[in-house]
């Protein structure tokens, strides 16, 4: 038995009517940038006294379901947010959960876990969350002294708000491109109701998340950012999976009658700017990118952005005002339920032979 692409008829995708966000940043949004990104030169001090949001506990993490403890985790930091995220469910309301908190109290509250959580059991349910508070921490910023610019690879503190103004500009770009393809790609698979098998759901469900990381990154995005959507879109795998699939089939399709392909030079113009992003070496992360087996993902990634582009061009627009969701996830790399266990793509063989086949695509023809 092979997966093959679906069949379906193709949507009109000439002369649709798109709303383009849009927004004129300010001093304020440069300032609130500026100190996300010095945060992470910062330097967590303890502090005592009563801890308030935007604080830093060192806690030891305990889930229970019932009386059974089902995972733990010892000395997590965790900044103080109204939303605090896990891979599999998150906690609504922790700044008030944590709200006057001091070193060596204890605080519970309930996660609740999504219906995609890995430990099968405990899907739809809640858990109760332990914090054993061990020490409450503030966030102390660097000063911006003449040495620490220039580390930073800054001339002055103006040339640091000029790249500031740059990176928020990227973001904004990155709002405005899934904003356009959240429409296109609705209003594309509106007639989409075919079903996807399970199996190719599971499989590529990792794949997905992997490529949106690798977007995110491309945008600049802060690691806790992208932590953030990393668990919101795991406590969602099947419903996120799907919806990208039918979106790619189509896509896909679009990409083939109109002849859009990938260049080398695409390759390496989306390489350096993730690497640009990352700090690291456009070497580096080809290399990264190869050994993940990643390198299809980032075709589908270039060859999608192409079609959208071809799509917009047809279309209509209407100016909006954008208002960015507003970050106020602290994501950490734990699943609340336990279980946390990676679905391995198998290998198909030939009968009972020993020669696998090339992983698949997650475009099958």
């Amino acid at each position: 038995d092979l997966e093959v692409r679906p069949e379906f008829d193709m949507p009109n995708w000439k002369g649709l009517k798109i709303e383009r966000p849009k927004k004129e940043l300010t001093n304020k949004d440069v300032d609130a940038r500026c100190e996300e990104l010095l945060s992470k030169y910062g330097r967590l001090v303890p502090f005592d006294g009563v801890a308030s949001s935007g604080d830093y506990l060192t806690c030891n993490l305990t889930f229970k379901h019932g009386e059974q403890v089902i995972s733990e985790s010892k000395e997590e930091v965790i900044r103080i947010r109204p939303v605090l995220s896990f891979r599999d469910g998150k906690i609504e309301h922790f700044d008030t959960l944590m709200k006057g908190v001091k070193a060596n109290e204890t605080r519970a509250g309930e996660a609740k876990l999504t219906s995609d959580a890995p430990n099968e059991r405990l899907r739809g349910k809640t858990v109760s969350a332990v914090f054993e508070v061990l020490e409450v921490k503030k966030l102390k910023l660097p000063d911006l002294t003449p040495e620490f610019l220039k580390d930073m690879g800054f001339e002055t503190e103006a040339d640091l708000r000029r790249g500031i103004q740059a990176d928020l500009e990227r973001k904004l770009a990155y709002y405005q491109q899934q904003r356009a393809r959240q429409q296109v790609t609705a209003l594309l698979t509106e007639s989409a109701t075919w079903e996807l098998p399970p199996d190719l759901l599971r499989r590529q469900s990792r794949r997905e998340l992997e490529r949106a990381i690798m977007e995110l990154r491309r945008a600049g995005f802060s690691d806790n950012e992208i932590r953030a959507h990393e668990n919101e879109l795991r406590q969602n795998s099947a419903v996120s999976t799907a919806k990208a699939l039918k979106e790619h089939f189509i896509l896909e399709r679009i990409a083939e009658d109109e002849k859009i392909d990938v260049e080398q030079a695409d390759y390496d113009a989306e390489i350096a700017l993730i690497a640009m992003q990352s700090d690291e070496s456009p070497r580096r992360v080809r290399s990264r990118i190869e050994k993940e087996g990643m390198m299809d993902a980032l075709r589908n990634q270039i060859v999608e952005r192409k079609v959208i582009e071809t799509v917009l061009k047809c279309a209509s627009f209407k100016d909006v005002a954008l208002e960015p969701a507003e970050d106020t996830a602290e994501a950490i790399d734990r699943a609340a339920g336990g279980e946390d266990r990676e679905v391995d793509i198998p290998e198909a063989k030939f009968g009972n032979a020993a020669q696998p086949l090339p992983t698949p695509m997650p475009n099958p023809q």
